[in-house]
């Protein structure tokens, strides 16, 4: 592994942090861009390096880094119930109402499809694209979706194809080339077409618990946006900023669970998001009309 420039910057000057070992054993470092302060994994693995964590145990085994049964119905309902308090809090639902009845999406890292199905579900003519061929088959054959499995950046290189909405779900931290990435879903977006994007946010708790902050996941996360880090990012290529939230108190959801503990996550959920202090975020862009 080579280091790399800071994808914000382009810069090669870091603050390192700490190093971390993955799932299979392997030590990667974890760095701090002295001049946009992007948090990130460099010297950085290949594409080829990173595809042996995504293996189908990712999405049907339970781990810190994975999910149990990611196929399941329980699953798809608990994603989809977050999803619509995400589009809530971001006021999507007024937008909708906007849009005339051919609404188009595309999902970018759409994983098994979920929320194409809860858009599809809401007449919205839907798209997905994911590198996963486990997902990629369970959206197309299960789901009946109309997904490919391709990378993003080789997909439609013209930027010939627009939509309404373009979405980034808990992707954004997985990829090698995410300016890039936003750059050209900038092209795929119609005039005030709007980007919704999650992805985990380094900021107060992430740095309160350092190298045991649960989404620093090793080398399947590689990059780490602060919320200035990527709202800065997004404005300088050419968005237009609407809406953020952030949730999360890094108390995760336990099996069996006692009262004291559901009720400290609760208390604890409440109050980050109340003080914009959560572990996770969720952004909206527009793109300009004109």
């Amino acid at each position: 592994m080579d280091q790399i420039p800071c994808n914000t910057c382009y810069t090669e000057d870091f603050h390192p942090l700490f190093s971390k070992a993955s799932s299979q054993g392997e030590t990667f470092r974890i760095v701090e861009c002295k001049r946009c302060g992007l948090v990130q994994v460099n010297p950085q693995p290949s594409p080829e390096d990173v595809a042996k964590y995504y293996e189908d145990s990712y999405f049907t085994q339970r781990t810190d880094r994975g999910y149990d049964d990611y196929y399941s119905e329980s699953t798809k309902r608990e994603i989809s119930r977050v999803y619509n308090l995400n589009l809530a809090d971001l006021d999507f639902f007024t937008w909708e109402k906007s849009l005339g009845p051919s609404k188009t999406a595309l999902d970018v890292g759409c994983a098994a499809g979920y929320f194409l199905d809860y858009l599809r579900d809401r007449d919205w003519q839907v798209k997905g694209l994911d590198i996963a061929s486990g997902p990629v088959a369970f959206a197309v054959n299960k789901l009946k979706l109309d997904v490919e499995q391709t990378d993003f950046l080789a997909w439609d290189p013209a930027g010939t194809k627009q939509f309404d909405l373009v979405t980034l779900w808990a992707s954004l931290e997985h990829l090698h080339h995410p300016k890039q990435t936003l750059e050209k879903i900038l092209l795929h977006l119609k005039p005030g077409g709007r980007l919704i994007l999650s992805t985990c946010r380094y900021g107060l708790l992430a740095r309160t618990l350092g190298p045991k902050w649960r989404y620093l996941n090793v080398p399947e996360h590689l990059y780490y946006y602060s919320l200035d880090g990527i709202e800065k990012l997004c404005m300088d290529l050419g968005y237009l900023p609407l809406s953020h939230i952030s949730y999360g108190s890094g108390l995760t959801t336990r099996k069996n669970a006692s009262w004291r503990f559901k009720a400290s996550k609760k208390i604890s959920d409440w109050a980050v998001k109340i003080l914009d202090q959560g572990d996770m975020m969720a952004l909206s862009f527009g793109k300009t009309k004109y």
